[in-house]
């Protein structure tokens, strides 16, 4: 492998390969170019274990940021002829490849617009598009229907096809481009908006903006360009995604000289060189789970002499927090220096993957016996103060032996349930490599630190750590600020780590024993069971009131005029909310109050009343299980209520909101037990709301269109009611009985609740 020198973020060429490869150039944080040949191990990279595939590349480049990303990008696919893949978490066609001056360019800045402009120049490149097909908890944040953009439509050789076969709450979380199946860019940055930034990271940037003007944080990522047989591999990755999706597999074009398609103004880190690629890949539909980042992680983790260099946006991994703690515990192990995202943004992911993450890191400092831990967080200065640098990069260096950048975090979700790709390259104890490796990670610090990657090298060489070099280098406008994660409590709203970073697909016996022990899980088919009776009773009684004289003896129009004129006066709503807190004392079933409060105020203030209700009813109940205790309740409610007590206690909103959408106990029980529990009342209304809000909704739903059927039945509204509630209960317990659920949260994506998580 042939390393080439490195252009520093001061446009300034530093021969990094000469100054390392000189003894007093060494720096301590992982030259072992002073091994013998019997010290060598094996390589981490293995076939089938740690990677799919280990590829030759031609060429190899690390890319910092979304500026240097997104014009190498364009630069490639301006000289692409015949085909260009792309795969990514999220598009948008409205982004601006490139920006301010260069934007002056004929060629069209946009995404959209620029590879419709492609489709024109040359008649033979086809376009492939594979966007994740997001969860509806992003549709307010993503562009809607990319192909029904200007310049994407009628254009028989650009396919876009929206990729949504894994499990139930995962993603498709891989971020790669492959042009000409030549040329290939892997890594944490997609093509989409909030992604694009200079290495200055400057606080107000007028460049900075999305599509509608707005602004957004200083943002880092990295992202790796391959060519030669590495980027073929790739293509291989995306042609079998692609039809996994689609049913049909893209042909596989020929490959070009890798001089035709790199840009002359990008100068390779490395050439001739081997590159590992990796993947995470669920278990679904016949495809087996893959877990190859994760073990990558684990074995490089494991063989760390000097030091362990990573940078993510999430940091919750269980595996990877344990192997690091093992290593910080040894007398003689390594340093481990994480550069992190501050926090997330958004209040449900701070309360979640920030709380967990504090954990992680809570574990990894009682590790920390000897002082090797360093955990930072890059500012940049503002208007006031300091601005926190958003970290969205994806990576890892293990001494200056082992290089790993892809899409995968370190969190549970990235090593086992969503699905990835990294790039890694191994040095083999190559000191050309090793001066790569360690330069790659001196261009990283020095753009955090606000200092040149040789003054990162000469004080590493000088202080004889990676920590103590940084710590030297620290207290400039930008900086790596230590000791803002954890010392803060962090109240969690989600229970286990599991729901909220899960590792693999869950069943709905393990979301269900989050909160409800298993004896008690075979009555849940028996309370729905019930509640699919009550509906098909008020079946019947349509049936009774429309053939047989029952209507005689009650009119169903004229039960509902006297429900609805209770709503007509203040005194009534009163009444009504009274009856709800009388109601959940005397423990009437929540679901006939609702369908009262419903049917007497209408669908609109009916909601909102029986929401107001419900909740007036649980604050009583949830005061009363306070003032009486713990034992008190438990006596009374009965033993069997103990479980979710402890679940309540420990897991806060999260535990309140499942078991008002799955019944597990009954409302005022649920209340009481509550009550008696450490859980604030913020958080039980919270959870109560959230819990109650579907299901008041749905009702009000039903029951608007049931009321025509009350009031004027025909066979075939009958019918329709039937079928309905039929085919709803065969889904429920298929649904309680098969179907994986996990929560579609994170990044977290990664990639998580909020926008920029992926």
């Amino acid at each position: 492998m042939h390393p080439k020198t490195v252009t520093t973020g001061d446009a300034m060429t530093v021969p990094l390969a000469e100054r390392l490869q000189k003894p007093e150039h060494r720096e301590r944080s992982g030259n072992l170019s002073d091994r013998s040949p019997d010290d060598t191990p094996s390589s981490i990279l293995q076939s089938g274990q740690t990677c799919w595939r280990i590829e030759p590349a031609e060429r190899a480049a690390f890319l910092i940021d979304g500026e240097a990303y997104f014009r190498t990008f364009r630069d490639v696919a301006l000289r692409a002829t015949q085909s260009i893949y792309i795969a990514g978490w999220d598009l948008d066609t409205q982004v601006e490849l490139v920006r301010g001056a260069e934007a002056a360019s004929p060629v069209p800045s946009k995404l959209g617009a620029f590879l419709a402009s492609l489709l024109r120049r040359n008649r033979r490149l086809h376009i492939h598009v594979l966007n994740w097909d997001f969860a509806m908890i992003y549709a307010l944040e993503r562009e809607w229907m990319p192909t029904a953009q200007a310049g994407w439509t009628g254009h028989r050789r650009l396919l876009y096809r929206v990729d949504g076969q894994h499990p139930l709450g995962a993603s498709h979380h891989q971020k790669l481009v492959v042009i000409d199946e030549t040329a290939a860019f892997v890594g944490g940055l997609d093509l989409t908006k909030s992604r694009w930034d200079t290495s200055a990271h400057a606080a107000s940037d007028a460049r900075r903006v999305d599509a509608d003007g707005q602004a957004y944080p200083p943002f880092h990522d990295v992202q790796m360009m391959v060519a030669g047989e590495a980027a073929g591999a790739l293509g291989d990755l995306f042609r079998d995604r692609w039809q996994v999706a689609t049913g049909r597999r893209p042909p596989r074009p020929a490959r070009r000289p890798v001089t035709d398609l790199w840009p002359a103004t990008l100068q390779p880190d490395l050439e001739q060189c081997e590159v590992g690629v990796m993947r995470t890949q669920p278990s679904f539909a016949g495809q087996a789970e893959v877990r190859e980042i994760e073990r990558a992680y684990l074995e490089a983790i494991k063989r760390a002499r000097q030091s362990i260099y990573i940078e993510s946006q999430y940091f919750t991994s269980h595996a990877i927090g344990r192997a690091l703690a093992a290593r910080l515990s040894e007398h003689e192990g390594p340093e481990v220096v994480l550069v992190l995202r501050h926090n997330c943004d958004g209040w449900l992911e701070r309360r979640t993957m920030d709380s967990v993450r504090a954990k992680v890191l809570h574990d990894l400092e009682l590790a920390d016996h000897y002082g090797r831990l360093s955990v930072y967080a890059p500012t940049v200065p503002g208007s006031e103060g300091s601005d926190w640098v958003a970290i969205h990069s994806k990576l890892l260096i293990v001494d200056d032996e082992f290089v790993c950048v892809g899409s995968a975090n370190v969190s549970n979700r990235s090593m086992g349930f969503d699905t990835e790709c990294n790039l890694a390259v191994e040095a083999r104890n190559e000191p050309g490599v090793q001066a790569v490796i360690a330069g790659l990670r001196s261009r990283l610090i020095g753009e955090h630190l606000g200092v040149a990657p040789i003054r990162v090298i000469e004080e590493v060489r000088h202080c004889g750590s990676l920590i103590h070099a940084i710590t030297a280098l620290r207290g400039g406008p930008r900086s790596l600020e230590s000791g803002c994660f954890t010392g803060t409590d962090v109240p969690a709203v989600i229970p286990e780590q599991r729901l909220v970073d899960p590792e693999r697909a869950m069943g709905m016996g393990e979301v269900l024993g989050t909160i409800v022990p298993v004896p008690e899980r075979h009555r849940l088919g028996r309370r729905l069971l019930a509640g699919y009776l009550l509906l098909g009773t008020i079946g019947l009684l349509a049936l009774a009131w429309r053939w047989i004289p029952l209507d005689d003896w009650i009119q169903a129009s004229g039960v509902v005029a006297q429900l609805q004129s209770l709503s007509r006066s203040p005194l009534g709503l009163l009444a009504l909310l009274g009856g709800y807190v009388v109601g959940g004392l005397l423990a009437v079933p929540i679901t006939l109050l609702i369908i009262l409060t419903l049917l007497a105020c209408g669908p609109w203030l009916g909601m909102s009343s029986a929401l107001a209700g419900s909740l007036l009813s649980a604050a009583t109940l949830f005061g009363l299980g306070r003032v009486l205790g713990r034992y008190h309740v438990q006596r009374f409610a009965g033993r069997r209520v103990a479980y979710l007590s402890r679940r309540l206690a420990q897991r806060g909103t999260w535990t309140v909101f499942l078991v008002r959408v799955i019944p597990v106990a009954p409302f005022s029980i649920v209340n009481l037990v509550a009550g008696s529990t450490s859980i604030s009342l913020r958080e039980f209304l919270l959870g109560t709301a959230l819990g109650m809000s579907p299901g008041i909704v749905l009702l009000s739903a039903i029951l608007n269109g049931l009321d025509g059927v009350l009031q004027a039945p025909t066979p075939g509204a009958l019918v329709g009611v039937g079928l309905f509630v039929g085919l709803t209960w065969t889904v429920l317990r298929y649904v309680l009985r098969h179907a994986p659920l996990v929560p579609p949260v994170t990044s977290a994506g990664r990639e998580s609740m909020a926008r920029p998580t992926s």
